[in-house]
């Protein structure tokens, strides 16, 4: 299967792949707040077959650290440190309160069938 090798400062992190359908992921962000700043890696994916969401890794990062990603093809990987299935009512619950803020930010009036 494709997977990705991850190395930070040259230490070995993980191996993560889903194999099959879904998605896998390595992410650097950087957030820069008015009192706080971070920067972390997050390792993760979604296996479509059984709706799960799996997280191999998230580390927080300093200026000067290294990250590299190898793909990689790789009959074994490591089992991720956490999972947890999708809540499409939580979802749902999101996507309203999302779409009633964007509607209130651009003066929308939302009209609902009852």
């Amino acid at each position: 299967m494709r997977a990705f090798e991850v190395y930070v400062n040259g230490k070995r992190q993980c191996v993560a792949g889903i194999g099959g359908d879904g998605g896998l992921n390595a992410m650097l962000d950087h957030v820069a707040a008015r009192d706080r700043e971070h920067l972390t890696l997050r390792v993760g994916g979604f296996i479509r077959s059984v709706d799960e969401f799996v997280t191999w890794k998230v580390l927080r990062l300093k200026t000067g650290d290294e990250v590299r990603v190898k793909i990689i093809e790789s009959n074994r990987v490591d089992k991720p440190r956490k999972r947890h299935r999708r809540d499409s009512a939580e979802e749902r619950k999101n996507l309203k309160r999302y779409v009633r803020a964007m509607a209130k930010e651009f003066g929308w009036q939302i009209t609902a069938k009852k």
